[in-house]
């Protein structure tokens, strides 16, 4: 499992554990055992199970289009030209 799978399992174990805290309905069942004079110790286990993709759903790559300098350059606009002339960065061959 990458790393960044890893966090978003953890912050789901987090969420998960936050939501039982937080439950009145909990809070209150826990708090009936007290006064009936149990000590009650609630231990929960989660089991995430991850299924994968069918292929028809992920994600193709954009397929590079090959262009030269310029067509990227035609694609400018008159204003960006201005904002990347105001940073002195210098694009066209009579600059």
């Amino acid at each position: 499992m990458d790393e960044y799978l890893q966090k978003l399992v953890r912050e789901l174990g987090e969420a998960i554990n936050n939501a039982i805290n937080d439950s009145n309905d909990v809070n209150d069942a826990l708090e009936r055992l007290r006064e009936a004079g149990h000590e009650a110790l609630l231990v929960l286990e989660a089991t995430i199970a991850f299924k994968d993709k069918p292929a028809e759903l992920e994600e193709k790559p954009i397929p590079f289009k090959e262009l030269s300098v310029e067509e990227r350059l035609a694609d400018i606009s008159h204003e960006d030209r201005q904002f990347l002339k105001s940073l002195n960065i210098k694009f066209d061959k009579d600059d």
